[in-house]
Order: structure tokens, then C-alpha cells, then sequence
């Protein structure tokens, strides 16, 4: 079977060619007593066989396409290593899109045990994934009752013409002509990272237990702000000082856009696609400035992206482009033209601890991050599990760039409120 690589099927992919990231998604969940190993491999092939785009390569050219592997080849997305390191380096390694399957999980069996998961970005953006994990927990749990039990296809559309299609013309041209400086900007301040030293993929994260979350939601919430709104507040403010922002100057912070939020799908799971887009954000640094006074300029331009249809603009363009010039021509513009954040932020939402269940077996921790960044590219991720709010920052650096970045962790600690 052979299927047409998507609009994002193919960005995703010119992110790593043009030096922004890996194009990888990367979770780990971290438990008391681990799943069951046969059950757990038996689950991952079997969500592999529901869901065909994982067991499919990338084949590249004039008309980039999937076309499905030999189903015996779906063995070696499980694997099972006995150290940490042997974790990290499972992380810090990518799917091969050419070789697929385009999912692998990876079970640690010494403590602290986990099971972690990396994902190729150019099938699924976070979002997605989510599902992915609530499915896979369905599965694993229909084996522990029944060995037979075999979920439904998930084959759905993978394009973006889903959210497209909610906007009539007017809409679309509104989105052109008055979102233009929302995406495809680089921006001018870059996060100081090193230039020297041996570089490896690391994934380092800073974790908000439950009373500090809930401290930063209820501050929020008083002032009408989301969580989201006080975090990149933090953000802006730790690096207007790290990055030596001059009074008056502005910086911008791009930050992601689950577009599903335009879909009326009930919940239901019934693709595995990208649909994330991206809207920019700036702002000027005030040095006397208390935070409730950023966090009221920072609510100010969210509110005002949300009710202009946020993150539109990036997917009108790329459907014109792909459409009008064809794959070959698109990705050969985007290639030259193509400009990624030096800055970023995602949040990732929430992972459902109630939908996270291997046959009753729920993790104590779990994390949910992008792809990792290579130089001078910087991005803060965040996901939160249980009430608390992880923070991820992924990058291949050096040993003095985890301490740059360790800093950095320090400096958003220090700015949150209470």
C-alpha cells in the first residue's frame, strides 16, 4: 500500500534537512512495577498493524509517498535495554523515516523502571501522539483480558484540508493579508549556547510539583489568565535578562497551535496527522516592570491571536504552496526560504493520567516533549501529568550548554509568582 505524503508529512521532514531539529516526538513514563514486556511488544505490533502509517518508509522525490513494510519488520519497534544510559542514547537516537516503523518504545528494566517512546514528528505532532498513547493503553489492556483482542483501524485523513475546510474565502484572505508577520521569522536575539565542546542529543527537564502548579493556575485565574499566558510570561521575562535585552527592545517567542481546536471530532480518535501550526508573539522589555504587568501585556496578545484564528495563516500558505507549485517545486522554495524560530515555545497540554493504564498499571511520572533542537535553535516544551508541570528543553549541546540550560531552568523558577 502506498499512500501520499501530507503537506506537514513533508515540512517536518525539511525542518532536519534545513538544520532545525530532528523531527522526533519523545515521552517517558516512569513506574513503581513495569508492564508486562511480551504484552507490551505485542501492543506496540498491534497498534503498528491498526494504524498503517506506522508501518510504512519514506520514499523521497518528485511526489513523496509511504509505502507499507513486510509486517515482520514491525519487530524492531520494541526494544528493552537495562541502564539508564542505554535510555538515553535510545532518546537522543531518531526513527529512521526511511526504514521505518516510524514509532519504537523502549523498556528500561532497572529501576527507575520506564517505558520510553519516540515517534517520527513527520507522521504525528504532539497532539497526536497523545492518542497514540491513550490507544496503545487500550490495547495492552484488551491482551491482559482477552490474547485475541484486536482494536479498530485508525485510517482516517491525515491532511489539513480538515481544518480548512471550516473557513470560507473571506476568512482565508483576512488570515493572508493580516497574519503575514505570525510565522516564517527567525528573529533576531538568540540564546547564548556555546561554539566549543563535543555535541550529543540531550533532553533535560525541570519539574513544578502539584502545590506549585496549582499556585500558578489559581494566580492565573485570578488575574484571567490560562497557565499557559503565566508560563510565557516567566519566559519572556527570564529571557529578557539571559539574552541582555536592551530597555525598549522586543523580542518574539513563537509558540505552537494545536489547530483540532478548529475540528468538531468528539474526542475521537481517528487519524494519526500533524495539525500544530504556529503564532509569534512580542514584546518589550520593561525593566520596571512587575510580572502582573507582563502577564497583562502577554494575556492582551493571546487573546487577541485567539479570536483572530490563530494559527491559520501558516496553514493557508503551505496548502497554496504545495498545491500550486506541486511537492517537488514547494519543498525545493521551502528549502531556500524556510525560516525557523531561533526561540520557541510549545506546551503540549495535559497527559490524561485517568487514559494512561496498562492493564491497571498507571505511571508515577510521565513527560511529553518535541523534537531536539540543533544549534543556535532553542525551545522550552511543557507537559504536565498528575498536576505537575514538566519543562523540557532538547538540544544537541555540549556539557556546557546543560549548564546554560540548568541556568536557564533556574531563571523561570525564579521569575514564576510565589
Amino acid at each position: 500500500m502506498d499512500c501520499t505524503a501530507e503537506v506537514f508529512d513533508q515540512f517536518q521532514l525539511l525542518c532536519d534537512v534545513n538544520g532545525f531539529n530532528d523531527h522526533q516526538i519523545h515521552c517517558v513514563l516512569r513506574f513503581e512495577h513495569l508492564p508486562g514486556a511480551e504484552i507490551l511488544k505485542k501492543a506496540v505490533i498491534s497498534s503498528i498493524e491498526a494504524i498503517p502509517i506506522l508501518g510504512t518508509r519514506y520514499i523521497q522525490g518528485a511526489r513523496p509517498r509511504w509505502t507499507s513494510l513486510d509486517p515482520g519488520d514491525f519487530d524492531r519497534a520494541f526494544g528493552i535495554v537495562r541502564t539508564e544510559m542505554e535510555l538515553e542514547e535510545f532518546l537522543g537516537s531518531r526513527v529512521d523515516e526511511c526504514l521505518g516503523p516510524q514509532v519504537r518504545v523502549c523498556l528500561l528494566e532497572s529501576s527507575p523502571f520506564a517505558v520510553a517512546f519516540k515517534m517520527n514528528h513527520m507522521v504525528c505532532d504532539a497532539a497526536g501522539f497523545k492518542e497514540y498513547l491513550y490507544f496503545l493503553c487500550k490495547i495492552y489492556s484488551g491482551l491482559v483480558g482477552d490474547p485475541a483482542y484486536k482494536p479498530a483501524v485508525i485510517a482516517g485523513d491525515r491532511s489539513i484540508r480538515g481544518v480548512l475546510k471550516h473557513f470560507d474565502a473571506s476568512d482565508r484572505l483576512k488570515c493572508l493579508f493580516l497574519q503575514g508577520k505570525e510565522n516564517n521569522l527567525a528573529g533576531s536575539n538568540r540564546f547564548p549556547l556555546g561554539t566549543n565542546g563535543e555535541v550529543r542529543p540531550f533532553i533535560l527537564t525541570r519539574k513544578l510539583g502539584c502545590e506549585k502548579t496549582a499556585e500558578l493556575k489559581n494566580y492565573g485565574r485570578a488575574r484571567g489568565a490560562t497557565l499557559n499566558d503565566v508560563v510565557l510570561t516567566a519566559y519572556y521575562r527570564c529571557l529578557f535578562q539571559k539574552l541582555a535585552v536592551s530597555p525598549g527592545a522586543k523580542l518574539q517567542i513563537p509558540v505552537m497551535v494545536d489547530m483540532r481546536r478548529y475540528l468538531d471530532r468528539n474526542g475521537e480518535f481517528t487519524s494519526l496527522t500533524n495539525l500544530a501550526s504556529t503564532a509569534n508573539t512580542q514584546l518589550e522589555y520593561r525593566p520596571e516592570e512587575r510580572f502582573d504587568g507582563t502577564l497583562a501585556r502577554v494575556k492582551a496578545i493571546m487573546d487577541k491571536k485567539k479570536k483572530s484564528n490563530i494559527g491559520l495563516n501558516a496553514f493557508i500558505k503551505l496548502h497554496l504552496m504545495y498545491r500550486i507549485f506541486g511537492d517537488r517545486i514547494a519543498n525545493s522554495l521551502l528549502r531556500t526560504n524556510l525560516k525557523n524560530p531561533l526561540i520557541c515555545m510549545t506546551n503540549v497540554g495535559i497527559l490524561d493520567s485517568a487514559r494512561i493504564s496498562f492493564g491497571g498499571l498507571r505511571p508515577r511520572d510521565a513527560f511529553l516533549c518535541g523534537s531536539i533542537k540543533y544549534k543556535p535553535y532553542f525551545q522550552l516544551a511543557m507537559s504536565s501529568y498528575k498536576g505537575e508541570i514538566t519543562f523540557s528543553v532538547n538540544l544537541w549541546g555540549s556539557a556546557s550548554d546543560r549548564d546554560r540550560i540548568l541556568s536557564f531552568f533556574d531563571g523561570i523558577d525564579a521569575e514564576l509568582p510565589g
